[in-house]
């Protein structure tokens, strides 16, 4: 009885810890896991730019990480995606590595906005912002590199895009004697 107890307490031990660790791993990054096999390869003494190169070749050749549709587009800007993979040893989340991307590729914004939201899809929306904010791609580019991306445009604020927001003053703001401004926010009774 009291065997059956611990085998039961170890197997659930188990169960649970697996179906935390499985979950765990659907949730990191793409640009994350490259990042960590570069590193790896680095650590081990090979040459950032092989070790580039082989992580780039192995991810593609071996369907690591991506989505298809991410694969497609790596496949067709492959010079692009090792360049950006070779950013990922300094540069560790979508915000760092599109600004070193843009820095560094400055010819190509599309493709580097495109690959870092492949990288990075949960923060597709900042490095929208990004590239709409410094202007190196217009507001059609950003959401075509969105889509390139596999990023479901509608999930990408206005703001972000460069909007100027809301426009449309709040009730109570003042606007002074004879609308000179500088007035308080009381709302008159009349």
């Amino acid at each position: 009885m009291r065997n059956t107890f611990f085998v039961s307490l170890i197997v659930g031990a188990a169960l649970l810890f697996s179906t935390l660790a499985s979950g765990q791993s659907s949730s990191i990054q793409p640009g994350t896991q490259v990042r960590g096999l570069l590193i790896n390869e680095v650590e081990a003494g090979k040459a950032l730019g092989i070790a580039s190169s082989e992580v780039s070749e192995t991810v593609l050749s071996e369907g690591l990480f991506f989505a298809a549709a991410g694969f497609a587009y790596l496949e067709q800007n492959r010079e692009s995606y090792e360049n950006m993979v070779t950013l990922l040893n300094g540069n560790a989340t979508g915000f760092e590595i599109a600004i070193a991307g843009l820095d560094q590729m400055p010819d190509v914004p599309s493709q580097v906005v495109t690959i870092a939201m492949i990288f990075f899809p949960e923060s597709a929306d900042e490095i929208y912002s990004i590239a709409s904010q410094m202007g190196v791609l217009s507001e059609d580019d950003a959401l075509l590199a969105a889509i390139n991306a596999g990023i479901d445009p509608t999930t990408l604020t206005a703001t972000a895009a460069g909007a100027d927001g809301n426009s449309v003053s709040p009730l109570g703001v003042g606007t002074g004697a004879a609308g000179a401004g500088g007035g308080d926010t009381t709302v008159s009774a009349n």
